[in-house]
């Protein structure tokens, strides 16, 4: 994509779009940042314009776009809740409009909207918008850790009601223990993302996203099972990330987990995920028999969709 302007504005709300455009070129709402920009290549900045009054309601929405008649083609399974939260974290700069009645309110997203794109720059109406750097290259939030950089940040002291936490691990999930926690750990989320691995399937990554409904699918293999000579194929920031974390048992194998919500339990959600790892018993028993549990996953996230390395 194409423009003549160093900063384009994003976003679902039409009509918070148009209050701030000031001649500024608009993307099509269901456009995410990283589609504007183009690696080695400079890119204009990307704002995100979210109405105060509507960002909660946006982010637990369960309805595909098909259903309101937003989506590209028959291939796009993205929800609203989705589109919202990657438009937020994709952008170089979050800028809220309007203001809620009750300022505390209001103060709760301004926090919100920081704890979801923590490496965004955020705005208050009236900052000029053209001061915004844009980033050539896009950096995919549910996998940014596999290349050295945090998916979320670790605040699980409640600020105006909003906490965040992060979930690292190294040994793999139980894949049924997981399938049937993934309620628990979601309750009053509005917002995770990160990738995990599970001991039926150890040379998959696997990625999680929730905004609205949760949505896990392949992404790729792990750098453990990559022939050598293919290395040199690889990201070199995501070889990097994964040679200063190489553990002598799990290679570069592990998970990174980010979440986001109002009045959630940071302390629940690490128990309740901790509880989903193997214990030592079953890690003992060693990966040919692990690839034997039963994984309640495989149906609806086979391995022959993941991407390449």
């Amino acid at each position: 994509m194409s423009t003549s302007t160093d900063v384009l504005l994003c976003g679902f709300w039409r009509h918070a779009l148009s209050e701030v455009a000031g001649g500024l070129d608009v993307l099509p709402e269901t456009v995410e940042p990283d589609e504007s920009r183009v690696s080695g290549r400079s890119a204009p900045a990307v704002v995100t314009v979210v109405p105060a009054d509507l960002l909660l309601d946006g982010l637990t929405d369960e309805r595909p776009l098909r259903e309101v008649g937003l989506h590209r083609d028959d291939r796009d399974e993205r929800g609203v809740g989705d589109l919202v939260a990657r438009q937020i974290e994709q952008a170089d700069a979050v800028l809220l409009t309007g203001e809620l009645d009750d300022e505390w309110e209001t103060g709760q997203l301004r926090v919100l909207l920081r704890r979801l794109a923590p490496w965004a720059g955020h705005l208050r109406p009236g900052d000029a918008l053209t001061s915004v750097r844009g980033r050539a290259e896009p950096v995919a939030a549910a996998t940014r850790g596999l290349r050295g950089h945090a998916v979320g940040v670790h605040e699980p002291v409640p600020d105006h009601g909003v906490s965040a936490c992060i979930f690292r691990a190294r040994r793999p999930f139980h894949p049924v223990r997981l399938h049937d926690a993934l309620d628990r750990v979601t309750e009053h989320v509005l917002r995770s993302r990160g990738y995990f691995w599970l001991a039926s399937r150890p040379d998959l990554i696997m990625t999680w996203e929730s905004a609205g409904g949760l949505t896990l699918g392949p992404h790729s293999g792990w750098l453990a099972g990559l022939p050598d000579e293919h290395w040199a194929e690889v990201d070199a920031e995501r070889r990097l990330a994964a040679a200063l974390d190489w553990d002598p048992y799990y290679d570069d194998r592990h998970h990174q987990l980010s979440f986001t919500g109002i009045d959630l339990d940071p302390v629940r959600i690490h128990r309740t995920l901790t509880r989903c790892l193997l214990t030592d018993d079953e890690l003992s028993r060693g990966e040919q028999h692990w690839r034997q549990l039963p994984d309640p996953f495989r149906r609806a996230y086979p391995a022959s969709a993941a991407t390449e390395v």
